[in-house]
């Protein structure tokens, strides 16, 4: 039961970190070269909405088979990579907001959300460095 535990959470960080690399140096700068600003934000923008609750999901199913499998240390870092996931959705990701009106709305969200979800990678690396030493 271990070894399946202990596969289930590398396969599902491994998923995770593909995901974290198909956005981040993908699909947003491909958008932002591709398409002009406000279309190349509303489609990150979509993206985040749609994938960045799974990948906190993936992440946090990834943490419990890491601690089924006895990886105390991996489970925990594959949480937080997961609160990571979900800080970058809830966060970061711009919503619907009406601008104040006399300000200047600067559109940054998005590509500082892209970028911090890169960083999400290490944490993931680590979960899965952890969870195959059993630590």
């Amino acid at each position: 039961m271990q070894q399946i535990a202990t596969a289930s959470a590398l396969i599902l960080a491994g998923a995770s970190l593909g995901w974290i690399v198909l956005f981040s140096f993908v699909v947003s700068p491909v958008a932002f070269k591709q398409f002009d600003a406000g279309r190349a934000e509303r489609m990150v923008k979509h993206v985040m909405n749609a994938g960045h609750g799974v990948l906190g999901l993936i992440a946090l199913a990834s943490g419990l088979a890491a601690l089924m499998s006895g990886a105390v240390a991996g489970a925990a870092v594959a949480g937080v990579a997961a609160a990571f996931a979900f800080l970058c959705k809830f966060a970061l990701a711009p919503r619907d907001d009406k601008p104040i009106s006399g300000h200047r709305v600067v559109k940054t969200a998005r590509i500082v959300a892209s970028g911090l979800t890169a960083f999400i990678a290490p944490v993931i690396i680590a979960a899965i460095v952890l969870t195959m030493l059993h630590i």
